[in-house]
């Protein structure tokens, strides 16, 4: 037989097949999986069952796709349980598995079960009781059965009352996710919670819960509206809680930023308990193809990408007030300079010879003293869902062209930005002086010789190359 525990390392066989059963656990698990006459001398037909599919971690480099090759050749069944569907670890594997989906026992099944095994164990317990031990243990029979062993120690006959009691004495802290909260409160059930739990629920994850609500309250069809023919009901509902939900972000806003911390109850009914008590019920789809089931807060993808891009425009907006072309704001450049300069780097090289368009880009650039990182800021920053983008039509060689002009265009190019920029603005750390090379025009006699003479007596010293 042949046993791999979750800590084991399920990472790629080894390629020299030489080593066969005595390399890797990967290739025994390969060797077993091909040869089918391994198990036939027992008379019993082998089956491979691969738990947690889905929590192959970095270690395990190449498990998923040698996991993908062993189904391909496999003599034997295999199974592959995971907890995460939608893991993207999985995006290539789902494609060569059959899908079955299960759900978590309800307590009505899990109490039967209970039953049966508490008959066989001689204890006496109703079925209330099991139901209330089912909820409480949210499905987990492993939790039921360990709670069931415990209490037969003291009695054989357990009521109500007292699986309420070993359940509230022997419980421990549970570790609930922000999908498991959300879950709860949006549920046909949220509307039964007591405000104790409401709150706890709220207030296990102040920061996500919130964001998942936002992101999927409207999908949710209201148990409170009723038989809403025309949907004015549900439209109300959704207005208070949209309402609810903006006074939740001005509450927010007080708490991070003045940390006025004992806002942080009423920010939580706002944000979570009030537009989960307007619009629990059933969940639905929007759009075609969506996935029913409660989305990730999108907003702090949005956020992350609108930081990211904002410290793209700081680096181009010093970067121009270092070409003393002109004191924009940093407003003024992402509005009235971004969408003209879009145009001044991509227009020539759509429509003029390789030669000159790149010619004629790169000029544009050492005008501004942009680099091609502040070219491609530009270029992503004016881009738009919708709207072509700026770099279409524009051939492969032309690209490539312009970099190379670029690159080619740095040996001679003025030190104009980010060689400037710890001398340009106090504060910053110096860099260790050294002369910098500036090359000037061929036809200004005058100044190479006032180059040269500053040069002589060491003026240029604190600039770098």
């Amino acid at each position: 037989s042949l046993q791999v525990n979750a800590s084991d390392s399920r990472g790629k066989a080894d390629s020299k097949i030489v080593r066969g059963i005595g390399g890797s656990t990967s290739n025994a698990v390969k060797e077993m999986v091909s040869n089918a006459s391994l198990g036939g001398w027992a008379g019993k037909q082998s089956v491979l069952i691969m738990d947690e599919v889905d929590g192959m971690s970095a270690g395990d480099r190449g498990g998923v796709a040698d996991l993908i090759a062993s189904i391909k050749i496999s003599k034997v069944p295999i199974i592959c349980i995971c907890n995460d569907r939608y893991s993207q670890k999985l995006k290539s594997l789902v494609n060569y598995c059959l899908l079955l989906s299960y759900r978590k026992p309800t307590k009505q099944q899990m109490a039967k079960r209970l039953q049966d095994i508490a008959r066989s164990e001689k204890l006496n317990i109703d079925t209330i009781a099991l139901e209330e031990l089912s909820e409480r243990t949210h499905g987990d029979m492993r939790l039921a059965l360990n709670q069931l062993q415990y209490m037969s120690l003291h009695t054989s006959v357990l009521k109500y009352d007292d699986i309420k009691q070993y359940a509230v004495a022997s419980g421990k802290d549970e570790d609930i996710s922000p999908f498991s909260a959300v879950d709860k409160l949006m549920g046909f059930e949220g509307g039964r919670l007591k405000m104790d739990d409401r709150i706890d629920l709220a207030m296990s994850d102040m920061d996500l819960v919130p964001l998942i609500i936002q992101e999927n309250y409207l999908n949710f069809v209201p148990s409170g509206a009723g038989r809403d023919a025309n949907g004015t009901a549900r439209m109300d509902l959704l207005a208070q809680a949209a309402t609810s939900i903006a006074s939740a972000d001005i509450l927010n806003v007080q708490i991070r930023r003045f940390r006025q911390w004992q806002l942080s109850r009423s920010s939580a009914f706002m944000s979570s308990i009030i537009p989960a008590s307007l619009m629990h019920g059933k969940r639905e789809v929007l759009t075609q193809g969506e996935r029913n089931f409660n989305r990730f807060g999108g907003w702090l993808g949005k956020n992350s990408t609108f930081g990211k891009k904002t410290r793209l425009l700081e680096d181009v907006h010093a970067h121009v007030l270092c070409s003393r072309i002109g004191e924009p704001t940093r407003r003024d450049l992402r509005l009235d300079y971004f969408p003209v300069l879009s145009t001044q780097l991509t227009q020539p090289l759509r429509i003029m010879d390789k030669s000159d368009a790149v010619r004629a880009v790169i000029d544009v650039m050492e005008e501004y003293s942009l680099t091609q990182g502040d070219m491609d800021t530009i270029l992503d920053i004016t881009k738009f869902e919708g709207r072509p983008d700026p770099l279409e039509g524009v051939l492969p060689a032309v690209k490539a062209a312009l970099t190379r002009g670029f690159t080619q265009s740095l040996q001679s190019r003025r030190v104009k930005t980010a060689d400037l920029l710890p001398s340009v603005f106090p504060g910053q750390k110096k860099v260790s002086k050294k002369k910098a090379r500036l090359v000037t025009p061929e036809d200004d006699a005058e100044g190479d010789e006032v180059l040269k003479q500053e040069e002589d007596e060491g003026t240029l010293e604190g600039f770098t190359s």
